[in-house]
């Protein structure tokens, strides 16, 4: 879908927008006055701006506005709190040779069969993947390398990478569970949707490589449930400490979607990574590699479709990062699109069911 995009409208810059105030908002990443701009017509061009207001006004604007000093002093609360966090534990290694050997032009299957079967999570995985309704075999499959050959090297890296990131996604208690029940059951959801979105678009890119793209965009959001996780301890109270007033839903989401990054980064980095995946998934202001840029890309979108309150900050995001991918503004608007559907996809792959 994305090629056919790149082929009927090319590759021409990012046209600057001009008047309206929802497109000058968008441009610095703030709130727009009033209502916003005016909708333009589908027979005249969009630029990337006008287009993000109209994808903003259609999903109906942030859930509630809020200024920011309603979450900033929570978000700072967070940040404090998880300075003292224990260590995330580090990424299965095998998990990070797969994506490593899958990357090669010519993939050595008996290599790939040999690393699989030495992780019984990601195996048994595989097995259940290639025998689900998606995929429907005539025969059971019993053996990996048969699971392998049928679902593909993209769906390997796809299953592989869920299996392995679904432990940061679980949840400590049933206290946890009940504070954020729905939180819980679309984070992960959401974070191999980025995936799934990231891993497509990295075929448009240049020098993009689709299988560090797959983690980077699966890691970009790892954040969100870290943050979550001290929210709730400040909720619940520990040691004798009583527990704060429960949030508003609006309050969480904007407050996640603020520490998020900056957590992630921290959590990405004690992973302990492959240097060239680290890379990948740890975005660099000044000279982010094209995997890195993907996935911002993709989890800004994440966040606007969430409709934070913050979410005026994540459209500058979605702009920044697509004009630096020089990504035309109906390109972008069928990755909002792509990563809806892949929302729906990932659910229907993984469970949804977060652990206890």
């Amino acid at each position: 879908m994305f090629a056919w995009i790149r082929a009927r409208f090319g590759r021409k810059p990012v046209a600057r927008a001009a008047a309206a105030p929802a497109a000058r908002s968008l441009a610095t990443g703030t709130k727009p006055p009033g209502e916003g701009g005016a909708r333009v017509g589908a027979s005249e061009p969009l630029s990337l701006t006008d287009m993000l207001a109209q994808e903003i006004a259609d999903l109906g604007g942030p859930m509630v506005e809020l200024d920011p000093e309603q979450w900033s002093s929570l978000a700072r609360r967070i940040e404090d709190l998880a300075v003292d966090a224990p260590p995330p534990p580090s990424f299965p290694v095998v998990a990070s040779q797969i994506v490593s050997l899958a990357s090669k032009p010519d993939v050595d299957l008996n290599q790939l069969v040999g690393l699989v079967s030495r992780d019984g999570a990601i195996a048994s995985s595989l097995l259940r993947v290639a025998n689900s309704a998606a995929f429907a075999p005539a025969v059971v499959i019993t053996s990996l390398r048969d699971a392998i050959g049928m679902l593909g090297i993209k769906h390997v890296v796809e299953v592989v990478l869920g299996t392995a990131g679904r432990s940061y996604y679980t949840v400590a208690s049933r206290a946890e569970l009940e504070l954020f029940p729905l939180l819980w059951q679309t984070m992960f959801d959401e974070a191999m949707a980025n995936a799934f979105s990231a891993g497509r678009l990295a075929l448009d890119v240049r020098d993009a490589r689709g299988e560090r793209t797959l983690l980077a965009g699966l890691l970009i959001d790892v954040g969100r449930p870290i943050a979550l996780r001290m929210l709730a301890r400040l909720i619940i109270g520990a040691h004798g400490t009583p527990g704060i007033e429960k949030p508003s839903e609006a309050v969480v989401l904007a407050t996640l979607d603020e520490v998020a990054p900056a957590l992630g980064k921290r959590v990405i980095a004690a992973m302990g990574l492959p240097e060239e995946l680290a890379s990948a998934c740890i975005v660099d202001r000044e000279r982010p590699t094209p995997d890195a840029q993907i996935a911002r890309l993709v989890g800004a979108i994440g966040a606007i479709q969430r409709r934070s309150p913050r979410l005026w900050s994540s459209a500058g995001e979605v702009r920044a990062a697509a004009e630096r991918l020089e990504l035309q503004p109906r390109f972008v608007r069928a990755l909002f699109a792509q990563r809806s559907q892949d929302v729906i996809s990932a659910a229907a792959m993984f469970s949804s069911t977060p652990a206890n």
